[in-house]
């Protein structure tokens, strides 16, 4: 391009706006439009493109103006055009990361209200203070709204403020110029959250736990849904997992789910981390409901999503007992006969051995693990009736052992208060404190680290509970369909081990949900693997 004598050519830069979500940064962007504008103008730059960011938060890099960088970085653009150098990011390490990929690029960050040159010492002074007051702004702000999430959630409200499906929220009003945003309603009361029983939606949802529990299939559960005319809170149809999420949170049972105050991860908003708190709202299914869903839930879960909806009453529950892969279903060709057979014989990885073909027939798998079920619900009576009769004693060896370590805890916790009461009171000097301090902390560590040991253990179940679950699977074996079955066999069984040694000698080690296990000969004959399988 021909520039006349004495004129500068005009250096390529980007116009980035972006509009927070606090309240009072909404500034508008046809005002940093025309800030940046008359910068440009000053300066000698050509802005080659406007990148604009609105209505999202400069705690987090996670939009576009990483894209922006992207640019420089590739040489498109020389400079970044600001209104403010808050409208880069409020979060100290990623403005220190990000700006020393522009700079090293060879490109500038420029602030049209906040101009400095950046390129002298005192410039970089100001330009970092100036960041640091958009991080203190930023860091102000997320404790001002800390608080009010939490007073909001002491007075049972949800702390975002959001709709609920199934509820009205009574008390507020929309705000006359945010779309998003409401305002206190004083002549409609105070502020709740009441069931939606006139349109019929709070007796929809309260149908949805119960249609769940009894077939457990979010697909088929959102169709009924739309089938009936409820939407989402914004409108839309519900997809399955954006109804698994409202049923989740338990508001339907009075809950109130919130990220786990205890968790520090950087996306509380999808962590599964969750914890609940009673609300001030009326529950429109029982508490017995909600738990029944609950662990439920948590079987369902845990299951592979083709077993979900199994076509075989043993998917994904059969492993093989010398390599403990999966086992996966095959036909015989010659005779159509279904079966098991260890998953090795389908690994890609030819450098793991494989532990050979192990093949049973479904038929015999599923009568050994029948036989189990009957032989475990007389089993399991007499020892509850033996529990019963207090003719167990749980002697003090036998102790639950977090409980053992939480006691631990709590004596390390008073030894500490007591020698730092002693050396308060110059009882005891500080060489004889610090040597008896330092013992205490390495004894609390280590039973911290025990009781983090178990966290993650499942609560323990109650053969009993299993006894009418196991009942009505062997009533109604025959007459269920295969992923029903499926689900209701996981509720009693973790899984089950298949061991064959020859064509005559097979059996399997059922595992129950409450930490039992159980062998038992297949009864079948098996002939020798000698006929090519297909993968059903």
């Amino acid at each position: 391009m021909h520039v006349p004598p004495g004129q500068q050519p005009l250096i390529p830069a980007i116009g980035y706006i972006r509009v927070s979500m606090m309240l009072e940064e909404k500034i508008s962007p046809d005002i940093q439009r025309a800030s940046i504008k008359e910068l440009a103008r000053r300066r000698g730059f050509r802005i080659i493109e406007w990148v604009e960011d609105l209505d999202v938060s400069g705690r987090t890099f996670q939009r576009k103006i990483m894209t922006v960088i992207a640019d420089v970085e590739a040489a498109r653009a020389k400079a970044i055009l600001v209104w403010k150098y808050s409208r880069f990011g409020r979060n100290r390490t990623g403005n220190q990361l990000n700006l020393a990929r522009v700079e090293k690029a060879g490109g500038e960050l420029v602030s049209a209200t906040e101009e400095i040159d950046a390129r002298t010492a005192v410039g970089k002074l100001t330009r970092g203070v100036l960041f640091e007051l958009a991080a203190f702004e930023s860091d102000r702000a997320g404790e001002q709204w800390g608080e009010a999430f939490q007073n909001r959630l002491a007075r049972g409200l949800p702390p975002l403020g959001a709709a609920q499906f199934g509820y009205i929220r009574r008390g507020r009003a929309r705000h006359p110029l945010y779309h998003d945003r409401t305002l206190a309603a004083p002549e409609d009361g105070p502020e709740r959250y009441e069931p939606d029983h006139a349109s019929g939606i709070a007796g929809i949802l309260a149908d949805c736990y119960d249609r769940w529990i009894a077939d457990r299939s979010f697909s088929v559960l959102a169709d009924w849904v739309n089938a009936r005319g409820a939407r989402t809170t914004s409108g839309g149809k519900f997809r399955p997992s954006e109804l698994a999420r409202v049923m989740d949170r338990g508001f339907a049972a009075g809950l109130i789910c919130v990220h786990h105050r205890d968790c520090r991860c950087a996306k509380p908003s999808s962590c599964r981390n969750k914890e609940y708190h009673p609300g001030a709202h009326k529950e429109v299914i029982s508490m017995e409901t909600w738990e029944t869903y609950k662990r439920y839930r948590k079987i369902t879960s845990a299951l592979p999503p083709r077993a979900r909806r199994a076509v075989y009453p043993m998917s994904k529950m059969c492993k093989c007992g010398y390599c403990t892969n999966t086992m996966y279903p095959l036909k015989v060709n010659h005779s159509g006969r279904m079966g098991w057979v260890c998953g090795s014989i389908y690994r890609k990885r030819y450098d793991v051995p494989r532990c050979g073909t192990r093949f049973v027939t479904m038929d015999a798998v599923e009568e050994a693990v029948q036989q189990v079920l009957v032989e475990w619900v007389p089993e399991i009576e007499a020892a509850a009736a033996l529990a019963a009769a207090g003719l167990q004693v749980v002697t003090e060896a036998e102790e639950s052992r977090p409980e053992a370590l939480r006691r631990e805890l709590e004596r390390i916790d008073k030894a500490l208060e007591r020698q730092t009461e002693l050396l308060i009171n110059d009882v005891i000097p500080q060489s004889s404190y610090e040597p008896v301090r330092d013992k205490l902390l390495r004894e609390r560590e280590e039973v911290l680290d025990a009781l983090a040991e178990f966290d993650d253990l499942r609560d323990p179940i109650d053969p009993m509970d299993c006894v009418p679950v196991i009942e009505g699977l062997i009533q109604e074996w025959d007459s269920l369909p295969a992923d029903r079955l499926r689900n209701i066999l996981a509720e009693v069984i973790d899984h089950v081990d298949v061991y064959r040694e020859d064509p005559t000698t097979a059996w399997i080690v059922v595992h129950s949900v409450w930490g039992e296990s159980r062998r038992h000969n297949l009864s079948a004959r098996f002939s020798k693997w000698k006929h090519r399988a297909t993968v059903e």
